[in-house]
């Protein structure tokens, strides 16, 4: 099984503290094709990832080391959950929280000191803690073997590539990890477009010619194999007999572009359809004739807002410990104590850190909480920075364009306490 090991920056100083003796296992597999040996195995836009059930490689998880203490802890176990998100879930076996626990021995965090971390543009850590990184990384080849690097921060393409090269090993990112969440967990057709969406755009920012650890030309951070150019091919531009053509970057742009047409096309079907079905809920209505009201649940990935509606709803629906395993908007009604039947809207989960174009590949997912009559954002009291969970909420729910009004009366639910803060009669209030 894929063992996480899981260095912080600042631990990565120290390379006596190796530990590569490790029983915590996820499944993951390799983010680049740098490693392929084959160019007929290339990698679409919907999945960067190359998996293999029955030999599932490794992944070593670095945490940059750029926030106090307690911030720290806590983007470490979201950088395992992330990482463990990709495994399915199985009883006693999935682990989301590692705070009231002890720490896998190959998890080694030290107390950050108060000195500022330069950012550099090229490697985004300094020369000496990529060596140490790559230190690590030849110690457990020579023991158990590392096929992947996991940085938990946002990686420039340039950044990117060059700790691919240095490493010798494929590198990813939180926003590469986190599409591949998107690609394991999509189930319906409207989840598989969005998430595919997702990949594409991601993929269309990176789009540069670079060369790969094998000497062959890629194209992006993702390690896509290079076809041959259009000037190799002989062919020239449509409707000429010569000429160069389309260069081979202009090619792959095109390519991206016009996928990205088709799936808009399809999910702008997808959202007409949840249009008419939200103006036939409205038409219906209860039996008091004032149609149903809808409240979408939010909040940050994880908090538990699947957990929360089936409480409410006095039903099973889906949820487990996995980051994003809720991509669908998911409707169940409910009576309020006044007597009043509304509708509780499931939602995708937030999370910090995710570029705009990836939440405008969710907006039809979203319409939802844009539609709804009322906001519930469920926040994890438990965790260290559930501040820092509430303004990315916020943010979030800003830039898809939800009125201030509708912000202002938001309801918030602290959730995973032995109680749970929620004014059910404002609720009712606020719908009659």
């Amino acid at each position: 099984m894929l063992r996480i090991l899981t260095w912080s920056r600042s631990s990565l100083r120290s390379r006596s503290q190796l530990s590569p003796s490790s029983s915590f296992s996820i499944l993951s597999s390799s983010y680049s094709t740098l490693n392929q040996g084959s160019e007929d195995n290339q990698s679409t836009a919907g999945s960067v990832f190359s998996r293999d059930p029955s030999d599932p490689p490794r992944l070593f998880v670095v945490q940059p080391r750029l926030r106090p203490a307690t911030f720290l802890q806590a983007k470490l176990n979201e950088a395992l959950c992330l990482a463990n998100s990709l495994e399915e879930q199985r009883d006693g076996y999935f682990h989301s929280d590692f705070f009231d626990k002890e720490l896998p021995p190959h998890v080694v965090v030290q107390n950050p000191s108060l000195k500022s971390a330069k950012i550099r543009a090229d490697t985004y850590f300094g020369p000496g803690t990529v060596e140490n990184i790559k230190c690590h990384l030849n110690a457990l080849e020579s023991k158990d073997g590392v096929d992947a690097v996991f940085v938990n921060t946002i990686l420039s393409g340039v950044q990117q590539r060059n700790l691919e090269r240095i490493l010798g090993k494929p590198v990813l990112d939180r926003v590469g990890l986190i599409i591949e969440i998107f690609n394991a967990h999509a189930h319906t057709k409207e989840a598989k477009l969005q998430a595919e969406l997702a990949a594409l755009m991601y993929k269309k920012s990176r789009l540069v010619r670079v060369r790969g650890l094998d000497g062959r030309n890629t194209f992006g951070a993702s390690g896509e194999v290079e076809v041959v150019s259009a000037r190799g091919r002989g062919s020239g531009g449509r409707g000429f007999i010569s000429g160069a053509g389309e260069t081979e970057l202009q090619l792959q742009r095109r390519r991206i572009l016009e996928r990205r047409n088709h799936l808009l096309s399809q999910i702008e079907e997808v959202r007409r359809t949840r249009a008419v079905q939200r103006a036939a809920r409205k038409k219906r209505g209860g039996l008091d004739g004032r149609g149903l009201a809808t409240v979408a649940v939010v909040g940050y990935t994880n908090a538990g807002k699947s957990t929360l509606i089936s409480a409410l709803s006095d039903s099973n629906l889906y949820s487990d410990a996995r980051l994003f395993a809720t991509l669908d908007a998911r409707l169940k009604s409910v009576v309020l104590p006044s007597g009043r039947k509304v509708l509780l809207s499931d939602t995708v989960g937030f999370i910090s850190d995710l570029p705009v174009q990836l939440v405008e590949a969710f907006h039809s997912t979203l319409e939802e909480v844009l539609e709804a009559n009322l906001l519930v954002h469920v926040i994890d009291c438990t965790a260290p920075n559930h501040d820092e969970h509430r303004s990315t909420v916020l943010q979030v729910l800003q830039q898809i364009g939800v009125s201030e009004e509708k912000l202002q009366n938001m309801i918030e639910v602290w959730n995973k306490k032995k109680w749970v803060l929620v004014n059910i009669w404002m609720m009712v209030k606020m719908l009659r």
